[in-house]
This record gives structure tokens, sequence and C-alpha cells, in this order.
């Protein structure tokens, strides 16, 4: 009967390679925890870095609202067919740049009046055509000027077109034109507008002086 050959001396076990460095702020990080609500809907919180992230999901898992926490402040997105944003007394928005998009028809009504001031320029783009109503416009430049430029003809219609005047409108009676007279201290007019007599119309080819 042969001798039962002698065990082997213990061995150490292989030396395993070093695992690598958690990245900075992932010992802090942890599974995202998902809280399910009755109508199907559910809340999900979630640590990125030295961040924080809220998340609703809806019953089929589309994103709602997303709320990310971060060191320059909260970052909120709103998804869905329809938002609805009231305000009792102001809303206020205050930012750097703001941009607004519609894909397809936009209105602002507002119930008392309007004030726009652009410190820099100003570039309005339609389409097709534009239209401003209103009891009265002006219409300012200064110190630069107004251009106008029509391809087609342009129409200026009024009760009367005055160009380089600064008068009153016209009077409406020869009564009302000698009041205003009077009281701007002009010139006596001839006997026959002092008389209320209306002078003939002169023709435009009629450079005649008036007798002295």
């Amino acid at each position: 009967m042969t001798d039962a050959p002698d065990p082997l001396p213990p061995q150490d076990p292989p030396p395993q390679a070093d695992a690598p460095a958690p990245a900075p702020g992932a010992e802090l990080a942890a599974p995202a925890r998902v809280v399910p609500l009755a109508s199907g809907r559910s809340i999900e919180i979630a640590e990125e870095g030295a961040g924080e992230r809220i998340q609703i999901r809806a019953a089929a898992g589309q994103l709602l609202v997303s709320i990310r926490l971060t060191d320059e402040g909260p970052v909120l997105s709103l998804e869905g067919a329809s938002l609805e944003i009231s305000a009792s007394r102001t809303l206020s928005l205050s930012c750097d740049t703001l941009r607004i998009q519609a894909a397809q028809d936009a209105a602002v009504e507002v119930g008392g009046s309007l004030r726009e001031r652009v410190r820099g320029s100003v570039v309005r783009e339609a389409g097709r055509s534009a239209r401003t109503t209103a009891r009265e416009v002006k219409v300012e430049a200064s110190p630069g000027g107004v251009e106008i430029r029509a391809n087609d003809d342009v129409d200026i219609v009024g009760e009367r077109v005055r160009l380089n005047s600064e008068d009153p409108p016209m009077p409406l009676s020869w009564e009302e034109f000698r009041a205003r007279q009077a009281l701007a201290g002009g010139p006596r007019q001839p006997s026959a507008l002092a008389a209320g007599e209306e002078a003939a119309p002169r023709a435009p080819d009629d450079r005649s002086r008036p007798e002295e």
C-alpha cells in the first residue's frame, strides 16, 4: 500500500488589480429613488454630483416636470400639451436673454397702456402685411431722419395734408381766421378779406404780383 502524497502547503490568493478610484462626488451619489403615485405617475429623486434632480413622469414614462438643483440655482423644465401661469397681481420676468417662439399664432392683449423701451435697434419683419390703428399716430425721429420706401404707390389721404407747416389747422370760418390773426398779432388782411369776402383762387400759372 502506497503512502498518500503530502498535501500542498496553502498558497496566498493571487494579487488583484487595484480598483479605479471613484470620481469626485461619486461617493455621494446614490441610486435614484422612485416614489409611485396613485394616479400612475411617479416622482424620481436622484443625486448628480454636487446637485440633485427631481423629476415627475407620466404613467407611460413621459417627462412632465424636471427640477435640477445646481450651485448656480434651480433649473425648471416643463413639458406638456398646455401650460398655464396665472398671477393675481404681478408677474415679473428678468433675464439676460429672452426668447419666445410660437410655431403658429401669438396674441398679446393689454387692458391698460403698453410701453416699450429698447436701448438698441428694433427690427420688425412681417411676411404678409402690417397695420397700425390708433386714435392718433405720431412718428418722430431725432436726430435722424424718416425714410419711406415702397415698390408700389404711396397714398396719403387726409382732411388736410401739410408739409413743413407748424400752423394750426385750417379755420372753419373767416371769423375764426380773423380771431386767430388778432391773437397772433399778424398783419392786417386786405379789405376784401376783412369784409368777409372770399378772394378768387389764383390760377396755378398766374405769377402776377399783387398790386402795391
